[in-house]
């Protein structure tokens, strides 16, 4: 029989879900973050030590089946150098058809548990033939391609029911991964990601549609995460890797293994980097690595970048630590 969850966050549920992470990670509230990572991406190389397990199924009125991609997602918890992280690997999705309830509950569990810098890592499809499969992009905007709000029914328990999802995107945390991912030879585009839903491959004319709507990249992930964990007050980022192209007829067959493969290609050398934003920015900085940087900053490529689609500065502003 198909598992049904309920159809929306509740105080209670969060109130269970964030017990059971507390009893399997008694240390869980002094986590500096909580990280979400899709399919594919190999994430033990994250963590200093081998992390704490937890089954996401474990959690309250969560599904038990595997994904459509053959996996069971799985929270970890553990130390990344100087600071202690939660990482999700593998999550839920609408398009298996229980609602966003799956897909919601462990970011929401981690921000009742005190862990408000939240970041967000997928694949994607390009829709611009300069980015190409294997390259990395920050998220600065996105287009929301479902059908509904991920919000729908959570205003008792906002901050503010009408949140400004103009500043969901932080852009600190955003100039704090592109400095750190310079460090390790990786130079991320500044995009703007469309989430359509379901779990097919976009059509010329779905891709070419997403193009006039302003968007370079493609998936159907991280909207509904973004725009929740910023309704509750975090401060969050978002990151996906492009695993295909859909740039015009030119374009070769996009199969979802491909794209698997690009994610685990991938993962190594950007954990090293992600591993050094997230202790810069929780002020736990690495001075070697940190002395490596070049003499242009990250803080002023974000300032100078030029997007694709509109020929403008990106209204980025630098930032300087002291």
């Amino acid at each position: 029989m198909m598992h049904c969850p309920p159809a929306q966050l509740s105080g209670a549920a969060l109130e269970r879900a964030a017990g059971c992470l507390e009893e399997a990670f008694p240390d869980c509230r002094q986590g500096a973050f909580f990280l979400q990572f899709g399919p594919g991406f190999e994430v033990e190389g994250l963590f200093s030590t081998a992390p704490s397990c937890l089954p996401l199924a474990v959690l309250p009125d969560m599904p038990q089946q595997h994904t459509p991609d053959r996996q069971l997602p799985q929270l970890l918890w553990g130390p990344c150098q100087g600071i202690k992280i939660l990482v999700l690997q593998g999550h839920r999705h609408p398009g298996e058809g229980l609602g966003v309830y799956p897909c919601l509950l462990p970011l929401a569990a981690a921000w009742k548990l005190g862990l408000r810098r939240q970041i967000f890592i997928d694949s994607c499809i390009s829709l611009k033939p300069e980015l190409k499969a294997g390259s990395w992009a920050v998220l600065t905007d996105f287009l929301n391609g479902y059908s509904g709000s991920p919000l729908d029914g959570l205003a008792e328990l906002l901050p503010d029911p009408y949140p400004d999802l103009s500043t969901a995107l932080a852009q600190e945390l955003n100039s704090e991964l592109v400095n750190a991912l310079d460090a390790v030879g990786i130079s991320p585009k500044l995009c703007t990601y469309q989430a359509q839903p379901g779990f097919h491959i976009c059509t010329r004319a779905e891709a070419e549609l997403a193009r006039t709507h302003g968007a370079e990249i493609l998936g159907s992930d991280l909207v509904l995460e973004i725009i929740t964990a910023h309704a509750f007050g975090c401060q969050v980022a978002a990151m996906a890797l492009v695993g295909a192209q859909n740039a015009g007829l030119s374009s070769r067959r996009i199969q979802r293994q491909d794209i698997l493969e690009t994610c685990r290609f991938c993962s190594r050398d950007f954990l090293r980097g992600l591993a050094l934003a997230l202790n810069n920015i929780a002020g736990q900085g690495s001075p070697s690595l940190q002395a490596n940087l070049p003499a242009a900053t990250a803080d002023e490529l974000i300032q100078a970048s030029i997007t694709y689609k509109s020929d403008k500065k990106h209204p980025l502003q630098p930032l300087f630590r002291p």
